[in-house]
C-alpha cells in the first residue's frame, strides 16, 4: 500500500474513499496521532491517511486530482 493523501477528518476521508471505491480501487485508512482516539471517543476521527495499492496509486492520484478540478 502507498500513501495517496491525508484528510482532515472522517467526512473528507469518506468522500475520498467513496470516489476510489467507485473505481474499484481498494482503500485503507489509517489515523495519525490522536485521530484514532477522537474516532473512538468522539465518533469523528481526524488526520486520516488514505492508502491505496501501489499498482493503482497513479490511477487513484489522477482520479482524485480530476475530482478536485471539478469542484473548483
Amino acid at each position: 500500500m502507498k500513501l495517496l493523501t491525508n484528510c482532515r477528518d472522517d467526512f473528507e476521508a469518506q468522500m475520498v474513499e467513496g470516489l476510489l471505491e467507485s473505481a474499484d480501487i481498494p482503500v485503507h485508512k489509517k489515523y495519525q496521532g490522536t485521530g484514532h482516539a477522537l474516532k473512538i471517543y468522539g465518533g469523528v476521527g481526524q488526520n486520516v491517511d488514505i492508502y491505496v495499492p501501489r499498482d493503482r496509486w497513479q490511477e487513484a492520484k489522477l482520479l482524485l486530482e480530476s475530482s478536485h478540478e471539478l469542484k473548483e
